[in-house]
């Protein structure tokens, strides 16, 4: 069975240790973490996973010109926050968007879809 992989940034780190696990219960491996845009950046260039896990909210920063580039790459985006749906920003686009607190449950619903939107992306005609 093909195993997926995943970045992860969040900048709580319990948070993103609680969400390693689930990844992990669910067979996916983490190719990395980071905890703000600079680090996943970073990450980004080191990796090529087919997804990114994304905390919209990073402090002082946000995640969205990461998934800009994940976007741009091919890379599968589920963004993960604590906003409202009313305050998730525009540019979040079609992308998951999985409120906290979840559980492994909707965090693997989330992933499907996640994945399914790139494969679509991908085989869609020109």
């Amino acid at each position: 069975m093909h195993q997926h992989n995943a970045i992860l940034v969040e900048d709580e780190p319990l948070i993103s240790l609680m969400i390693q696990d689930y990844l992990a219960d669910l067979g996916w491996a983490v190719d990395g973490t980071a905890h703000t845009e600079a680090d996943a950046f970073a990450l980004l260039n080191k990796c090529r996973p087919e997804l990114a896990l994304l905390d919209i909210n990073l402090g002082k920063t946000t995640s969205l010109a990461v998934a800009s580039a994940c976007r741009d790459m091919g890379i599968a985006v589920v963004f993960i926050t604590g906003y409202v749906a009313r305050d998730v920003p525009y540019q979040c686009g079609n992308s998951p968007v999985l409120p906290k607190p979840f559980s492994p449950a909707d965090l693997q619903v989330a992933l499907r879809r996640g994945l399914a939107q790139v494969d679509e992306y991908q085989h869609a005609p020109i």
